[in-house]
């Protein structure tokens, strides 16, 4: 495997590694614990003291068999310390379930007729200080009233619209991602050429490089992107004339053998998304075929000679590419920056009298634009 290929499979391995997206640190969003379950303040249910107590300590239980709410217990002693007293048909202050990012209240009342009780429950937004939901219970006697309490708390929770932080709202915004992107990129291209009896590129040269480009999402984490683009290589040796421009005498001259060819390039790439905030960061990798546009043309300077020849190849024209990109969003679509290696699988032979061959690598940075179609559907 020559070196041009080895450095591409250098820069592929940190892309296709999983050990790369574990690191990333999750922060605890205020109102929930390192689990993510919601923390539910709640407060000492009013009424009939023992039943009271009854009823809260089996709403904590029912709560918690939820799964996504963990309770954080109110103590009376709290609220005598705070010096306050709130109805529990009114929101709780804040300061008596600082941290929590949903409360409730109660209590037990007695009903209208003999040996009739009612508990009624309250779920407060605590964010917004505002009411989730209230319903009762009827019973007449406490392990009936348990019995149906479980689907009285999910009823009342049932009721809650979940919204995303205020920082995982901005991203969302301003990353509205669809099913499909299209765009177009325009940079340039470093290229190395070496041939066969050199260890180190003799050639290289500076070029340009673009194309367009669809990009599907398949999940969250993982995009196909196709790609044409259109390249050149310009491949150009150096050196001194051996023979002299007349006959008396003997002139060195420079000459540049130039070899120019045009090439249309498929990537099929799949990449990886990142994002740190309102951008988004994507090691890609993948490979490429390329196809020749017609006849390599040859100059040789300053003798002015001109040529064209055939190219042909030691193998299936393709490659390896991995790349890194940055997104930001622009306007109705992405700008896109690109820098990106490759490196050809197989041997590239000029069919001229010499027969010139050469493998090749190329170092390209871009810059793009992106439209999406298709909404995803939340």
């Amino acid at each position: 495997m020559n070196k041009s290929i080895a450095v591409c499979l250098a820069l592929l391995l940190p892309v296709l590694s999983p050990l790369s997206l574990q690191a990333q640190n999750v922060p605890v969003r205020e109102g929930y614990d390192s689990e993510g379950k919601a923390l539910t303040g709640l407060l000492p249910f009013t009424g009939e003291e023992e039943a009271a107590a009854v009823f809260n300590r089996a709403v904590e239980r029912a709560v918690e068999d939820l799964k996504k709410y963990r309770c954080r217990i109110i103590s009376a002693e709290a609220i005598e310390a705070a010096e306050v007293r709130i109805p529990t048909d009114m929101p709780p202050i804040k300061e008596l379930v600082s941290g929590a990012r949903y409360a409730i209240t109660g209590g037990v009342y007695p009903g209208n007729y003999e040996g009739e009780y009612y508990l009624q429950l309250w779920l407060w937004d605590v964010v917004d200080s505002t009411m989730i939901y209230t319903d009762d219970l009827e019973y007449q006697d406490i392990e009936t009233g348990l019995e149906s309490l479980p689907s009285l708390v999910e009823w009342l929770f049932s009721h809650i619209i979940e919204k995303p932080a205020a920082a995982e709202q901005e991203i969302e915004k301003a990353w509205d991602d669809k099913i499909i992107n299209l765009g177009i990129r325009s940079g340039v291209s470093s290229h190395w050429y070496t041939a066969p009896e050199e260890t180190v590129p003799g050639a290289h040269s500076l070029n340009y490089e673009g194309g367009l480009f669809i990009t599907v999402r398949l999940n969250s984490l993982i995009s196909l992107q196709a790609e044409a683009d259109f390249i050149w290589d310009d491949l150009v040796y150096r050196g001194i004339s051996d023979a002299a421009p007349d006959a008396t005498a003997y002139i060195p001259v420079l000459v540049n053998k130039r070899y120019r060819s045009f090439s249309l390039l498929f990537p099929v790439l799949f990449k990886l998304s990142m994002r740190p905030g309102n951008f988004r960061l994507s090691p890609y990798g993948g490979l490429f075929a390329f196809v020749p546009l017609g006849e390599t043309s040859y100059r040789i300077n300053p003798a002015g000679k001109e040529d064209t020849f055939s190219r042909s190849f030691d193998g299936i024209p393709v490659g390896l590419t991995a790349g890194f990109e940055a997104a930001a969003k622009l306007g109705p679509g992405i700008l896109l920056a690109d820098i990106r290696y490759s490196a050809d699988f197989s041997k590239t032979t000029i069919n001229d009298a010499v027969k010139t061959a050469y493998n090749r690598g190329m170092l390209s940075f871009t810059l793009g634009y992106a439209l999406g179609f298709i909404n995803i559907k939340k």
